[in-house]
């Protein structure tokens, strides 16, 4: 029997570990018997080095202060007896992964088993296999492995002190092999097979001996803690120290099993590791907190309204006190006032004859730049999406057809977070009305790279509209912001015509 003082002032455990368990399963399960039958807080226990969970064998633990002797215990030599399946190979180079290849072995002989054992004794240089637990880049090999990437790994320097082999029951190869620490038995099997001209894996493995200590001297988990812990509820053991208690009045609150079980699991981490959890819950917290205020925010909406022809632009009154006098019959023309004519009539609006303009002829001038403009920023863009065909026609050239049909009212809207833009307001003939809504894609410099038709949310499909909506929301141009490479966002035409 093992004693709660000794535990935690420093024990050397040999165990057992049974095929299919994880070092790890084999420390928890000694680790929750003291702590549980002895009713201690925390205890310090960990082992000296690992055992697959195909492999059985010695396992060395150490309690409390012989921590500090895991590294000593991990640099003796180590001690194994297995079996090496000559004919076939396996990524994993033992039973984990399922065979993936076959080889002959009907050229393999006594002789150069043996020949090829010699090799393989003293100081050789060894390739650890993929599926291990080796880390390169901050993260384990066998996670490269298992998700298909193929990494370079690195060779290690290791000493086979002796090695011997059983050929009996060929191509199973029985041996015993003696090695240095960093020895991996998996790619030692891999290699013989090799070497014989074959293929060969690991098909079992127990380790038998660390140092000065031998499996003969070890116990199962369960006989562990069976042989050494005894249960002290039971009342078969009496408790390490005695200590007198005095009596009390005040009646003490009794804890109920889930706040022990709760006490005695929390019991098991230290400092440190509460102390990583509660960096982890934090921010995970935050994380959350930050998405949730991100969805809050909506793209805000710009509503354009744009009057583009020369008998929708409203005139400034004119007070009544500052108008001139009325003008005779016989100055003016008995023909209608054009624009050209009006502004010679109203004395507010003479000019130069030379100088002045009508709307019409403005409103021309303007549509002819803005579309030059628009056409060699197309033709020297490499980035550009959406292909259509550029007019070489200027719009001097076209003539708007003064029809009850024509789209003179245009409604432009533009949907794109945190970004201000210049949008062209489209004016063309086409007979039809309807919402055209136009999915774009900006960069950063604020052009439009990509453009597209968003079926569900646009009320037409009137060729003529969409097409003339695709061409001009290619044009718009929107603020720099470097730091949104590519951003989606939508243009709304809304076309009526004039009543």
């Amino acid at each position: 029997m093992i004693s709660a003082q000794e535990f935690s002032e420093g024990r050397i455990i040999l165990i057992d570990k049974p095929l299919h368990w994880s070092s790890f399963q084999a420390v928890n399960k000694i680790k929750w018997a003291i702590i549980k039958h002895y009713k201690l807080k925390k205890i310090k226990i960990g082992h000296a080095g690992t055992l697959d969970p195909l492999a059985s064998g010695l396992l060395v633990l150490c309690t409390g202060k012989y921590t500090k002797k895991i590294t000593e215990i991990q640099d003796a030599t180590k001690t194994y007896t297995g079996t090496i399946t000559l004919g076939a190979t396996t990524p994993s180079y033992d039973m984990e992964t399922e065979v993936d290849t076959h080889y002959p072995t009907a050229h393999i002989t006594p002789e150069m088993i043996e020949q090829v054992r010699q090799q393989f004794t003293g100081e050789l240089l060894q390739t650890p296999p993929v599926f291990s637990a080796i880390k390169k880049e901050g993260k384990r090999l066998y996670e490269f492995a298992r998700e298909g990437e193929v990494v370079e790994v690195p060779q290690r320097t290791i000493y086979i002190h002796n090695f011997e082999i059983d050929a009996t029951n060929f191509p199973e190869l029985h041996f015993e092999v003696t090695c240095s620490k960093g020895t991996y038995i998996r790619s030692l099997a891999n290699d013989f097979g090799k070497a014989l001209g074959t293929g060969g894996y690991l098909s079992a493995l127990r380790r038998i001996r660390i140092g000065d200590y031998k499996v003969e001297d070890a116990l199962s988990p369960d006989a562990f803690v069976e042989a050494y812990i005894p249960d002290l509820r039971g009342g078969n053991v009496k408790p390490l120290e005695a200590k007198e208690v005095t009596p009390s009045f005040k009646k003490k609150k009794k804890n109920n099993w889930l706040e022990r079980e709760w006490q005695q699991f929390t019991g098991m981490f230290s400092r440190g590791d509460k102390a990583i959890m509660l960096t982890l819950l934090i921010l995970f917290g935050t994380v959350i907190t930050l998405m949730a205020t991100q969805l809050q925010h909506k793209p805000k909406e710009i509503l354009i309204e744009m009057v583009q022809l020369p008998d929708d632009v409203p005139l400034p009154p004119t007070p009544i006190d500052e108008l001139p006098t009325s003008p005779t019959p016989n100055t003016l023309s008995s023909n209608n006032l054009t624009t050209n004519a009006y502004n010679q009539a109203n004395p507010l609006l003479q000019h130069s004859t030379d100088e002045i303009k009508t709307l019409d002829e403005l409103l021309n001038e303007r549509m002819a730049t803005e579309m030059a403009t628009a056409k060699d920023e197309l033709l020297s863009s490499d980035r550009t999406t959406t292909d259509f065909v550029v007019n070489e026609k200027t719009s001097a050239d076209i003539k708007v057809r003064e029809t009850d049909k024509v789209n003179k009212n245009t409604l432009v809207k533009y949907s794109l977070q945190g970004r201000t833009g210049v949008i062209p307001n489209p004016v063309f003939t086409c007979e039809a009305e309807g919402q055209v809504v136009v999915i774009i894609t900006v960069n950063d410099n604020g052009r439009v790279t990509k453009t597209s038709i968003d079926r569900q949310q646009s009320t037409t499909d009137n060729d003529c509209l969409i097409d003339n909506s695709l061409r001009y929301a290619q044009q718009a141009k929107f603020n720099v912001n470097i730091q949104k490479k590519e951003q989606i966002g939508s243009i709304t035409y809304i076309f009526q015509r004039k009543r």
